[in-house]
């Protein structure tokens, strides 16, 4: 039995049927995630015939970081293997200027969202990451301690693993755990409403929702999701779990992030600009906008910077709190859209 699968109650379920305290879950746990120690002679507050039961009756295999990229802004990318053999990719990007490190990580091998703009989506959707291999990212990476915040917006739609993403968000909240706060931490999702409405109910971290246009016609062509979940039900939800009276997990200083993906000639018009304006009329929110990071077999091109800065002046001219979103670690395909596992990016290279 691989310990990294197991959450902090889950282990104590264990040790309990070993027929020993419960304190020992808690202890091993800290050792894990808090201290980083996979190797269980060295967790030298249990007992040696307790360390024996451990090496006789478990396992510790924590995915490992097998290739790493830096780009010239300081932005690193990791593609970590999983116990398995299959591999995702994890971003740190630093911000210097504002003491802040914040890591992105992946919930999926691949994708089943199918959006057209991204890197991930074009390969084979393989799995589901476990609670253990979405939270063991941070915990593998060098100088784990200068992670100030966290984004759930790599390989995979996290709503689509959700069960997994809450037991890997308890983890990575847990006092005995990486001990980073929710209100740090930020899940993006394409729109999964039902999931959407859950997680709003039974977490504290902060919701991100990647739109990227301002109608169906638009969002439909690139994003899949939409003919389930056209954007009226969309916002429709966002009002909704917004409302004073929503039993929400965040009673306070509730709001939305949309993420907006500008593309050339695509969604970055002036009036497309208006449009965004009409519809997110009423939801507390902000609105990153993004310019595209061009991908092997899109069709989709980066838009001027001429085109976001009237964009965005629209936005901000009628209320719209907005901001700009300079992509980091383009230089290494680790902006956003661009994460696929190494060996499948070089695949879907070789077909351009």
């Amino acid at each position: 039995m691989n310990l990294l699968h197991l959450s902090r109650s889950e282990l104590k379920q264990l040790i309990s049927s070993w027929n020993e305290p419960s304190f020992r879950a808690d202890q091993i746990f800290e050792w894990i995630w808090n201290k980083g120690i996979f190797d269980f002679t060295q967790m030298s507050n249990l007992s040696k015939g307790f360390r024996e039961k451990l090496i006789a009756e478990c396992t510790l295999n924590v995915p490992k970081i097998v290739f790493e990229q830096k780009s010239t802004d300081g932005t690193i990318k990791y593609l970590i293997q999983l116990e398995d053999g299959k591999t995702v990719e994890s971003v740190w990007i630093p911000r210097e200027d504002q003491g802040r490190v914040t890591v992105c990580i992946s919930t999926q091998v691949g994708c089943r969202m199918g959006c057209t703009f991204c890197l991930t989506a074009q390969q084979k959707t393989e799995r589901n990451l476990s609670a253990g291999e979405i939270a063991a990212q941070l915990l593998l990476l060098p100088n784990r301690e200068k992670i100030t915040n966290v984004v759930v917006m790599g390989m995979g739609e996290p709503f689509d693993n959700y069960d997994h993403l809450m037991g890997a968000l308890t983890t990575i909240t847990d006092q005995k755990g990486l001990s980073i706060g929710a209100s740090h931490i930020t899940v993006s999702t394409s729109g999964l409403i039902p999931a959407i409405e859950r997680f709003v109910q039974e977490s504290k971290c902060k919701l991100a929702v990647s739109l990227n246009a301002p109608n169906n016609e638009i969002r439909s062509q690139i994003m899949p999701i939409n003919r389930a979940y056209p954007i009226e039900k969309l916002l429709e939800c966002m009002h909704r779990i917004s409302a004073p009276s929503y039993p929400r997990k965040i009673r306070r200083n509730f709001g939305i992030t949309f993420e907006y993906i500008l593309m050339k000639d695509f969604n970055d018009s002036p009036e497309h600009a208006l449009q965004l304006v009409k519809i997110l009329k009423g939801i507390p929110c902000k609105v990153n906008l993004l310019q595209y990071n061009e991908t092997p077999n899109t069709p989709f091109k980066r838009p001027s910077e001429e085109s976001v800065f009237e964009f965005q002046k629209i936005l901000r001219r009628h209320g719209l709190l907005n901001f700009l979103r300079r992509s980091r670690g383009r230089d290494i395909s680790a902006a956003c859209g661009q994460l696929a596992s190494l060996n499948k990016r070089q695949s879907i290279g070789a077909q351009a």
